[in-house]
C-alpha cells in the first residue's frame, strides 16, 4: 500500500487490491466497494504518462460501462480524505438472492456524524449500487435527515426520500417496483445501525 503520497488522506485496501481496483476498471454499479467509497467521498488516484491525478469517485463515474480513464492510465490508488471520515461511522448493507458471492440486487451504504449529545444528524451520507446505472449519493434524502433529532420517524422519514435520488430499472434479478422498495428498507436499516454505531439512541 502506497503510503508516500496520502497526506491528509487514508489509503484504501483497493490501493493493494487487484480484486477491489478491477471493479473500478469494468465500472460495475453492483460492485460493493463501490457505493461505500460513494459514502465515504472517496478520491481516485489515477498514474498515467502525464503523471498523477486525483479525481472525486462522483466525477470517475461518467454513465454506465465507462470511468474517466485516458489512454494508458490506470487506477493507482483510493484515497479517503480526513474530513470524510473522521468522527463518521458507517454500515453497509446489500440485498442479494443468495447469502455469499453474489451480485447486489440493490445495495446501501450510510455515513453518519452525531452531534456531540448523540441527539441529532450532524451530517448524513446515503450512497447506492444497482439504483441507477452508476453508483449514487441519495442527495435529497441526506438533506432531509441532516440537522434533525434522531427518532423512528426521522428514519422512516428519510428512507422514503430516497425515491427522488434513484432510478433502479427492472431486471431479471428484480423489478424496479421491488428495488424501489428494498432502497427505502435498507436505507432505514442502514442508518439505524450508522446511529447506533456512532453511540446514538433512536427514540419511538
Amino acid at each position: 500500500m502506497r503510503r508516500d503520497c496520502c497526506d491528509g488522506f487514508l489509503p484504501h485496501p483497493g490501493c493493494a487490491s487487484g480484486v477491489r481496483a478491477s471493479r473500478f476498471y469494468h465500472p460495475d454499479t453492483d460492485a460493493d466497494s463501490a457505493s461505500t467509497l460513494f459514502a465515504w467521498d472517496a478520491v481516485i488516484e489515477i498514474t498515467g504518462p502525464e503523471g498523477i491525478r486525483r479525481i472525486p469517485i462522483q466525477e470517475f463515474y461518467i454513465k454506465a460501462g465507462k470511468v474517466d480513464l485516458k489512454p494508458a492510465e490506470m487506477q493507482t490508488g483510493i484515497l479517503l480524505p480526513k474530513k470524510s471520515y473522521e468522527g463518521y461511522f458507517g454500515h453497509y448493507i446489500k440485498y442479494a438472492m443468495r447469502e455469499a458471492m453474489d451480485i447486489a440486487t440493490l445495495g446501501c451504504s450510510v455515513n453518519v456524524k452525531l452531534s456531540k449529545d448523540k441527539r441529532h444528524l450532524e451530517d448524513v451520507r446515503i450512497a447506492y449500487g444497482v439504483a441507477g446505472p452508476i453508483p449514487l449519493r441519495a442527495e435529497h434524502a441526506e438533506a432531509e435527515g441532516r440537522g434533525l433529532e434522531i427518532s423512528e420517524a426521522v428514519l422512516e422519514r428519510v428512507g422514503n426520500k430516497v425515491l427522488e435520488d434513484i432510478t433502479p430499472r427492472d431486471s431479471w434479478r428484480a423489478s424496479k417496483a421491488f428495488r424501489e422498495h428494498i432502497a427505502k428498507v435498507l436505507c432505514r436499516r442502514a442508518l439505524k445501525e450508522a446511529i447506533l454505531l456512532a453511540g446514538g439512541v433512536i427514540h419511538e
